[in-house]
């Protein structure tokens, strides 16, 4: 009987130790615009220096823009034509350009394996959304206008 009692015992601690480990585990980033939960092909969002960054490509066609990648000078350019801005930055640089203004980034452009991810917060905000952070659900929101009125 005591053997049964330890070993239910036991049972249950690993348990709850499993459940808590997996609670800890899960740092996922979801990234939402208008709503609308982005998945990511390659690479999944990640924090660096308190910015979040995304995968390029993923978050500029989310919100509406074209983009067009330089391999040769490593440089990402977009336009979205509802906010008619368009957006050019180069990998490792902490300029940003939206227009002729440009803008200065807490974290640049990089390369991280066969993505180039910029940070999600200056992109959205140079084609004029609303960016919000939600801590306790590791949440990046978006309102973007994605239409002419």
């Amino acid at each position: 009987m005591n053997k049964k009692i330890t070993a239910m015992s036991l049972a249950a601690v690993i348990t709850a130790a499993s459940l808590f480990t997996a609670a800890l585990a899960d740092d996922t980033i979801k990234i939402l615009v208008n709503d609308n939960q982005i998945s990511f092909e390659e690479l999944d969002p990640f924090i660096e220096n308190e910015r979040t960054l995304v995968p390029m490509r993923e978050i500029f066609e989310a919100l509406g823009a074209q983009v067009a990648w330089d391999g040769e000078t490593k440089t990402v350019v977009s336009y979205d034509p509802v906010s008619d801005v368009s957006i050019t930055m180069q990998v490792d640089s902490n300029v940003m350009f939206v227009g002729e203004k440009s803008v200065e980034l807490d974290v640049p452009a990089k390369i991280v394996g066969s993505s180039t991810v910029v940070p999600v917060r200056a992109i959205a905000e140079g084609m004029s959304s609303v960016v919000k952070w939600n801590n306790d659900t590791r949440t990046v929101t978006v309102e973007k206008k994605l239409e002419s009125e």
